[in-house]
């Protein structure tokens, strides 16, 4: 073959793995999903997504980007600085809602903690099974839930819907079992506030700092400390 022969097949080839490349891209751009099985996800500062999802693997949300939903199942979930979701969640991971970031309706998971950082805002709930949940001078517009985690309040933090502790039943699971003999911490501070009734269905030690606006207690197994 003649040496003019390789070189048009050469172009023609480059060509079109640019077209398909191009053609890759615009589909992508039109669907503004991303997902995936066994790795992490990440999404663009400033962008805009339906839904950002992964099975084994993380779930980035950059600055100032937002999506629909964020979700995984074996991950930890993070939005950075003025990152903006619909929902957020995970089953076997923790979420981490940095300053500013806001979530529109839940954050939730199963086996993991949630952070919420200053200014951060959820719209609905914040619930967990087993694991640790923190406020630091963020807002949450529902309740908190959990059954096995502690709870801590700092910097002015306020939740809206009250706090519920829950017992084990059918229609949750965890790694852990509910146990009286290791009560569940819950800790409000003096420039915290908790709108609503502050329900505790297993053994609670509730400190709460003098200064700090609270709903009524409910519960039989509360050790005030």
């Amino acid at each position: 073959m003649k040496a003019s022969s390789y070189a048009t097949i050469a172009s023609v080839a480059c060509i079109s793995f640019v077209a398909w490349s191009a053609s890759q891209v615009s589909v992508a751009g039109e669907s503004r999903d991303i997902s995936s099985v066994n790795g992490s996800v990440k999404a663009s500062p400033g962008e805009s997504y339906d839904t950002l999802s992964a099975v084994n693997g993380d779930v980035h949300v950059a600055r100032g980007a937002s999506a629909n939903e964020a979700r995984t199942v074996n991950g930890d979930v993070t939005l950075e600085t003025d990152a903006k979701v619909g929902s957020a969640s995970t089953v076997n991971g923790s979420l981490h809602i940095r300053d500013g970031a806001n979530v529109t309706n839940e954050a939730s998971t199963v086996n993991g903690g949630i952070d919420l950082g200053k200014s951060a805002r959820i719209g609905g709930d914040v619930s967990t099974v087993s694991g640790d949940i923190e406020l630091n001078g963020a807002e949450v517009t529902g309740r908190i839930e959990t059954r096995n985690g502690d709870i801590e309040l700092t910097d002015g933090a306020r939740v809206h819907g009250g706090i519920h502790i829950k017992t084990k039943n059918d229609n949750s699971w965890s790694w852990r079992d509910d146990d009286d003999r290791h009560p569940v911490k819950v800790r409000i501070c003096a420039t915290c506030v908790v709108d609503g009734e502050l329900r505790f269905d297993r053994a609670v030690e509730l400190n709460v700092e003098p200064g700090a606006k609270i709903g009524k207690v409910i519960g039989d197994k509360v050790t005030r400390r």
